[in-house]
């Protein structure tokens, strides 16, 4: 059975404000629905995104349409990211987090 998308991307005209734009990412990236994607996605947004590109964000944007279950265990590595979308953005998150639970 094909899974129904219902999240869709947060923002809908490339005229909007590249602050709002990311505002809006922030929220999303910190209310996903569950509290490990929260600290994970929520973190990496707020420590690496601040410079990216228009095209970044729409990449990070597709991603976070993802579930949370998917998304957790690619970026864990419980599943390969050999059917993954954005493999190298995962990756980034991927190393953010271990990067970030060593320092602690």
């Amino acid at each position: 059975m094909a899974q129904i998308k219902w999240w869709f991307p947060v923002t809908g005209t490339k005229r909007e404000n590249p602050q709002d734009r990311l505002k809006k990412i922030k929220y999303r990236a910190h209310h996903r629905g569950t509290q490990e994607m929260d600290i994970i996605l929520g973190g990496f947004v707020d420590g690496a995104v601040a410079d990216y590109t228009s095209a970044q964000l729409d990449d990070l944007e597709a991603l976070m349409s993802e579930t949370d279950a998917d998304l957790y265990n690619w970026i864990i590595g419980k599943e390969p990211l050999d059917n993954a979308p954005f493999p190298d953005l995962l990756k980034q998150i991927s190393q953010f987090q271990h990067d970030r639970v060593s320092d602690e």
